[in-house]
Parts: C-alpha cells; structure tokens; sequence
C-alpha cells in the first residue's frame, strides 16, 4: 500500500517519497534549468559564438521534460487527479454512477468540446498543421485523414487530458481569476491609450487564438504549475495556523499595499526608463505605477494572512514559471503573478484541474498579448521573446540576475536537504511540528 502524506493545503494525498525527496528534486531541477539556460548556453553558446552549444542546451532541457512528463510521476506514485489529469477510468465510473441527469449534462460538455475540436481541425487546417508542428506535405492531406488525426486527438483530450470530476469548481474559480486580472490589465492599457486599447481584438481570430494558447498553456502549466506545484506542496506540510490575526489583518494589508507602491512601482517604472528612455518614464507613469502596485500587495498580504505557508509555496512555483521568462522582465513579473495564483488554486482538489488552468492561461495570454505586445503599447509593451536565444543586446552583464537566481535556489535546495524529514511519514511533511 503507498503511504500518504498531508500537502501545504491540509489534504491527504498518495506520495510514495519522503518530503526531502519532493522538495529536493523540484528545486534541484529548477537549478538544472537555469545552469542549462544561462550559464552553460548563455555564456558560451550566445557570448561563446558556439552554435553547437546553443543547440546542446536543448538536449538536457529534453531530458528534464521526459522526467516531469514520465518518469517523475511513476517514481511518486501520483494519480492523475494529483496532476490535474483526466482518468478515463474515473470517467467511466462517474458517467456509469452519476444520476441521470448529471450523466448527460456530462456527456453534452464532452460531446461538444469534442465536435468543437473536429470543427476546428477541419476548419483551420494550415493553423492546426502548424501548432502541432506537421511536415509541410500535411498542407496537402485529404479530408478524411485530416478528420481521422481530429478523431483521434479529441478523443485523447475529452478522455484523458479533461478532468471532469471537479470541472465545475475549477472553471468557476477559473472564472474569477481571469475576470479580475483581464480588469486589472485592460483598466491599465485603457488609461494608457484609452479605448484603442481594444483595437486590435477581431472576434474570429481572437477565439481562435484562445483556443490555441489554451493548448500551449496548458502543456506549460503541465510542466511547470503540475510538476512543481505537485512536488513543492507535497514537501511542506501545511501552516498550524493564521499567522495574523484577525483584529490586524486589515492593518497588515494596509501597510503591505503600501509596502508594494514604494518598492514594486519604482522597480517597474526604472524599468520602463531603463529600456525605452527618459521620455517614455514621467513621473505621471510612476504615480500610475504606484497606483497599479497598491492592489498586487493588498490582495499578496491578504492571503498571507490566511495561510503563510501555503502563500509562500506558490509563490516559489509561480517565480519558477516567472524566472523562464528571462530576459523580458516585464513577462516576469506577470507571469510570476499568474504562476501564483495558479499554483495556489493548485494545492486543493476541488480546484487542481488543468483544463482550468489551461483556460486561465490561454484566455489571459491572448489578451494580454493583444493589449500589450504591439508597438502602440509605447512604454507598456512586453516582449514576449524569452530565453537565451533571444537576447537583443547579448552582454555579461545579462547573466546577472540569473545567477543570483540559481544561487538562491541553490541555498534553498541545500535548506530543504537538511530540513525536510527523511523517512517516508504517513501524515506529516517538510516543515512539519515533531511528533
């Protein structure tokens, strides 16, 4: 029988390795990553002029992939739920046991996202040809083995990719999530350049690139939101209680939103000054910064307050998604954000449901990258180019934040190798009280 143990959230799950081994392999492979990316590729692929070295880099990131995708979750024992996943044997119970009326609502959902998928792949073919990466000889393909590959590909998401037990609570919060960050960045890019903001949204093509970043959100929130969400929470146990109480949480979230309008706000407009000049920094820009950096620390300090431990552990997983995002510091700090909030809504049941958090994902990709990643975006605009392969200005100077960041998680890893309990517990975790 595997064991279990208790997550940062407060619930049982199955884990066949100790706390350390969690803590340790998420942080240890975050190291490989950034080592892999700028260290190694960085410094003597791109300033190296070592085109070899370049290409090398991808190799261990493939075997990294091939480790969170395979191996990683049998060596742990995980289910599919503990991943987020769809389980068509689960499926098959909860379609054969469900009342009448549950079973075919259950069956319309899956029935029409999976006309929706074959509608698409028949319909946009050169697009679908192109995000799954065919040969250009695909273009030429007849229609039945174009419906066939949609046959096939929709019956694997709808059965094994979907997970329905929980789709109700994951899309609601899924909901709210991306409502209130699509107002928080549409209220910026309005006050920026007013309406024309929206500009460039067409209502066909925009849907249809929902759909498609869906898909890449949700392979990214497989490799990194399931995999190190999974890991990280299940190496420290959860908090043994609020850490503010709550007579002087309203203080504390007072003073924490005022915490981020002096600290965060002249990081993000020095930013702005640093790449795009004097011009485009003002001082109004700032005071908008400061006006913008008031809610990012109101609602972290409030959730810190609720629960400390497990604040702290999705943050550490949404800085991993963020830090990938490297040398675009403005893609950073936003998908830091998202990688947060997603990790958080993560630690739960009722909510780790990666069709939701692909949905977040693609629904806020797409509308931020219409807002924000043209040039009428002026002082505001991200680039959405990231990694070592694509620094504009490729200088020494770029490895520095970097290697700050893979010697901090290195001190981590070496604090979760002393700290975390080594013999497998039952019920207990990283940072647990001793029994």
């Amino acid at each position: 029988m595997i064991p279990t143990v208790i997550n940062t959230a407060g619930e049982r799950e199955r884990e066949a390795r100790s706390p350390r081994a969690n803590g340790v392999e998420a942080l240890g492979l975050m190291c490989v990553i950034l080592a892999t990316l700028w260290p190694f590729c960085f410094a003597f692929g791109v300033l190296g002029h070592s085109a070899f070295i370049s290409r090398a880099a991808y190799w261990p990131l493939a075997l990294g992939a091939v480790w969170v995708l395979v191996v990683s979750p049998w060596w742990h024992r995980d289910t599919a739920e503990s991943l987020g996943l769809g389980n068509p044997r689960r499926l098959w119970r909860l379609l054969r046991d469900a009342p009448r009326a549950r079973r075919w609502r259950l069956i319309a959902a899956m029935t029409a996202v999976f006309a929706g998928l074959n509608f698409i792949t028949l319909t946009q073919w050169p697009l679908v040809r192109a995000f799954l990466k065919l040969p250009p000889s695909a273009a030429a393909w007849p229609v039945p083995a174009i419906l066939l590959l949609g046959v096939v590909l929709s019956a694997f998401v709808v059965t094994c990719l979907i997970r329905y037990d929980n789709f109700g609570s994951a899309f609601r919060a899924a909901m709210v999530v991306s409502a209130a960050l699509i107002l928080y960045a549409g209220s910026a890019a309005v006050l920026q350049r007013g309406w024309a903001a929206f500009e460039r949204f067409e209502p066909g093509r925009f849907g249809l690139d929902v759909v498609a970043y869906m898909f890449w959100g949700y392979l990214q929130q497989l490799l990194f939101t399931a995999y190190f969400g999974t890991r990280l929470r299940k190496a420290f146990a959860p908090s043994l209680g609020p850490p503010v109480p709550a007579e002087r949480r309203a203080r504390s979230v007072l003073f924490a939103a005022l915490g981020a309008a002096v600290t965060l706000a002249p990081v993000v407009w020095l930013m702005v000054r640093g790449l795009y000049g004097v011009a485009a920094a003002p001082l109004g820009l700032l005071a908008w910064c400061v006006v913008f950096a008031l809610p990012v620390g109101a609602v972290w300090m409030w959730f810190y307050a609720r629960d400390r431990r497990r604040l702290l552990v999705a943050s550490c997983a949404g800085l991993f998604f963020g830090l990938i995002h490297i040398p675009s510091y403005g893609l950073v700090l936003v998908t830091a954000g998202l990688g947060t909030i997603l990790a958080w809504l993560f630690m739960e049941d009722r909510t780790r449901n990666l069709s939701a958090l692909g949905f977040i994902h693609g629904f806020l990709g797409s509308t931020f990258g219409n807002l924000f990643n043209g040039k009428e975006a002026g002082a505001l605009r991200v680039n959405f180019r990231v990694g070592p392969w694509n620094v504009d200005t490729p200088t020494a100077s770029v490895l520095i934040v970097p290697l700050l960041c893979l010697a901090a998680f290195l001190a981590l890893t070496v604090w979760s190798w002393r700290r975390c309990s080594e013999p497998l517990p039952t019920v207990t975790a990283c940072g647990a009280p001793p029994r």
